[in-house]
């Protein structure tokens, strides 16, 4: 790791480390702010409870002040006057319901007449009721009622009524008034006690948090002088080690390393040149062992001397191809190897398992291919696959047939699918875009062995096309 890069991840863990504790103070200090904020809040609302109180009291006195006008209470606990009592019943005797009585007639009421009333006004200069007549219009055939709103014998009923009001008044005053001024006291004197309370604690909160930040910023700059210090140190190992290295970056040096550096490298590919002599070598090797010692492909059943045709008994079934070439040879026990006659060429392949062959070339024109003689292609092989898998996509305008369509044709035949290529699978039928499959991917990473067929080509070595097609 260079210099540079040591450094800068030392930065970097400094700077995250100051990030996450500014972090957390700040919402520390936020959370203090809110609920300070809150108490606060609460304090103005225990405020405002005293206020409404008032206002209420002070409309109960203004509605019983009102009160105490008409009957003469003089306030403060006091009694009603007799004198305002009597005066308020005898002017109250005097006054009329202002109506108008019709007479029992069947004739409807038209027409007004001239009448006068009596009114009676309140002068506040002399502080006198004077009474004047007003002319007014009535209507014919009516005339104005005269009955007073209540008699004098209504007087002892009103006295009881207005001393039971003023019992109530009175005790409002005496009694309930005070009691209210009482508790609006208590009120204020616990609310001045607890904001004095929340102002304390808050102050108090406030001063733990500075002081916690305080002792936070020291814890910092004591880190961050621990780190310059750090920093110092290994900026010195780093020039003393940077010294080393230009010690040993002699020119003697580098030659020694430059010439050790290509005889490896002409090692190295002198050793890939001759494995892959060896790997040749082998593989020819095992070719020519397997030609050598492999049991005869079919056998010539069927001869035509005229038209040059021979007929072998390996057909579909045997994945026999038009064009295919294989050697004539017959049996001599004589000798031991096998009499090369010549070579023929699959011309059709046929129903019956079977191919008609030409005959393209003879070792001997007096020798003629005869039945029973075998053949052999050294590259040919009855495809016995038992373990498939399938990559790509099938159906639509790739195949003919779906991938699970496919899957159902090889098991009913016998032959296991996989659906993951692994060492044990003996060929792959391709789809659209196979080459594109993870899957196939994967199993070319893994350098795995497994034949690549088309639909077209597993349908003809299942007999599913071709002349042996099944119908």
């Amino acid at each position: 790791m260079s210099r540079m890069s040591r450094r800068g991840m030392v930065d970097l863990i400094v700077m995250i480390v100051m990030i996450v504790f500014l972090l957390g103070m700040g919402t520390l200090a936020f959370l203090t702010y809110d609920k300070a904020q809150k108490e606060k809040q609460y304090l103005a609302a225990l405020r405002e409870i005293p206020a409404r109180q008032k206002a209420e009291i002070d409309s109960v006195k203004a509605r019983y002040a009102e009160v105490c006008m008409y009957i003469g209470f003089k306030g403060e606990a006091a009694v009603s006057s007799p004198a305002a009592i009597e005066s308020l019943l005898q002017e109250g005797s005097e006054v009329v319901a202002d109506y108008y009585v019709v007479e029992a007639t069947d004739k409807p009421l038209s027409g007004t007449k001239g009448a006068t009333i009596t009114v009676r006004t309140y002068d506040k200069e002399t502080k006198q009721w004077t009474e004047k007549q007003v002319p007014i219009r009535q209507v014919d055939n009516t005339r104005r009622n005269s009955t007073q709103i209540y008699q004098k014998q209504d007087t002892q009923t009103i006295q009881a009524a207005l001393g039971r009001q003023d019992e109530v008044v009175n005790n409002l005053v005496s009694k309930y008034i005070p009691r209210v001024r009482e508790q609006r006291d208590v009120q204020k004197a616990e609310k001045t006690k607890a904001m004095g309370d929340k102002n304390t604690q808050a102050d108090a909160k406030y001063s733990n948090v500075g002081s916690e930040i305080e002792a936070a910023n020291a814890e910092m700059k004591t880190a961050q002088e621990t780190v310059a210090s750090s920093e110092q140190r290994l900026a010195e190992a780093m020039k003393k080690e940077s010294e080393t290295y230009q010690k040993l970056d002699s020119q003697s040096v580098r030659d020694a390393r430059e010439a050790a550096f290509s005889a490896a490298r002409e090692a190295a590919v002198a050793r890939k040149q001759a494995r892959e002599a060896m790997e040749a070598y082998r593989i020819q090797a095992d070719k020519r062992r397997v030609d050598d010692s492999r049991d005869p492909d079919g056998a010539v059943f069927l001869v035509d001397n005229k038209s040059g045709y021979v007929w072998i008994n390996i057909g579909q079934k045997n994945d026999v191809r038009k064009n295919q070439t294989f050697q004539v040879l017959r049996a001599d026990a004589s000798r031991s190897s096998d009499i090369q006659i010549g070579e023929i060429r699959v011309q059709e392949v046929l129903r019956g398992n079977i191919a008609r062959c030409r005959v393209d070339a003879l070792d001997d024109p007096s020798v003629y291919p005869e039945a029973g003689d075998i053949i052999k292609n050294p590259n040919f092989s009855k495809r016995q696959y038992y373990s498939w898998a399938l990559v790509g996509e099938f159906g639509g305008s790739f195949t003919t047939l779906t991938r699970q369509q496919l899957t159902d044709l090889l098991r009913s035949v016998g032959y296991r699918v996989q659906s993951h290529i692994d060492a044990t699978t003996d060929a792959v039928i391709i789809g659209g875009n196979w080459d594109k499959d993870p899957e196939f991917v994967k199993a070319e990473e893994r350098r795995l062995n497994f034949e690549k067929y088309p639909e077209t080509e597993v349908l003809y070595f299942l007999g599913m096309a071709g002349p042996d097609q099944k119908r």
